[in-house]
């Protein structure tokens, strides 16, 4: 039995000519971290609304732990239970403290418990020094932790995630990314996290699913996703890409890669070299511009009538020619 099964969901609002979500299926285990990403308006949202039984679906079925999720129109208050959703604007009490709204949940249960759980769930979610302060004293990250354990309260099974990271800086949402993996795995949870930051994807993720126009185009590791991409569109999705076609890539190896059967060859800016290596492939260009990242120079290179884009570990002046090199396994055939 399956943790979690969606076969063949369709879902389309009045008014559009396109449905939201079209035909998709998937399934996730128990305890596993699942993350949709795609472009704004490709159906990640309305998916998180379906399994989390907020909306209705047109077609399809979707089973939780062996059971079919119910028409939210069937029910009194919408929703699964074990299903709980984090929402984009957390849904916090502002005239309540972190305490109270962490027990606001539990207040049909007896005092020790309200107070055992309060207590347990302001450590998991690293909480305890903010206990007394109302949510708009605490910071971007503080508030996102309480509307999780807000919700880690009313103990599902499955949390539902809609772009819970969105907001923050990047020291911030880095620390949290971390903070919320260790919450979910150590509290024995599952998670199905809606982003459009790739990076949140594969830093968090079992599973990751690429949504575009309402299909679920790809739905793989984050290391198959990144590494091998179903579509150019995927694959430019993750990173700065180049793209070739396959006689391009013959010419700059000059033995046969068994890659004519390919349209197009991708190489990461990132899998170039500045050294070369026993088997890389050698490219030769001139240098179009630099431009400092932080960690890395990303460079535009001329390399005969095409531009293409590399990392370096530091800056190169315009106009100097340089010699780069590419592991033939980093090259992605589509």
């Amino acid at each position: 039995m399956k943790f979690l099964k969606v076969d063949k969901v369709s879902k389309a609002y009045s008014g559009n000519e396109k449905p939201a979500v079209s035909d998709l299926a998937f399934s996730m285990k128990r305890g596993e971290i699942v993350s949709f990403v795609g472009a704004s308006g490709s159906g990640k949202s309305t998916l998180l609304k379906l399994i989390g039984g907020l909306i209705s679906l047109d077609k399809g079925t979707i089973h939780f732990q062996g059971k079919e999720i119910e028409e939210p129109e069937n029910k009194l208050i919408p929703g699964e239970e074990g299903i709980k959703m984090v929402f984009q604007d957390l849904r916090l009490m502002p005239n309540h403290t972190v305490e109270e709204n962490i027990k606001y949940p539990l207040l049909l249960f007896d005092k020790g418990y309200q107070n055992d759980r309060t207590e347990e769930l302001l450590g998991v979610c690293h909480l305890q020094a903010f206990r007394k302060r109302l949510p708009r004293e605490l910071s971007g990250g503080q508030q996102q932790r309480l509307a999780l354990a807000k919700t880690l309260a009313e103990e599902p099974e499955l949390l539902l995630m809609d772009e819970p990271f969105s907001n923050l800086d990047p020291i911030v949402k880095s620390k949290l990314i971390v903070d919320v993996s260790e919450i979910i795995r150590n509290q024995g949870l599952s998670l199905i996290m809606v982003t459009h930051d790739t990076q949140d994807a594969l830093m968090l993720s079992d599973k990751i699913g690429f949504m575009s126009e309402g299909k679920l185009v790809q739905y793989a590791s984050p290391l198959n996703i990144y590494n091998k991409p179903k579509s150019i569109d995927i694959a430019a999705f993750f990173g700065t890409i180049n793209i070739f076609d396959s006689h391009e890539v013959q010419q700059f190896s000059g033995e046969n890669l068994e890659i004519a059967e390919y349209q197009r060859i991708v190489i990461r800016a990132e899998s170039f070299r500045t050294s070369f290596e026993s088997g890389m492939l050698k490219l030769e260009g001139v240098v179009q511009g630099s431009f400092f990242k932080g960690a890395k120079y990303l460079i535009r290179l001329k390399v005969g009538n095409r531009l293409v884009t590399m990392y370096a570990n530091e800056m190169i002046k315009n106009g100097v020619r340089i010699k780069f090199y590419v592991d033939r396994h980093n090259l992605v055939a589509i």
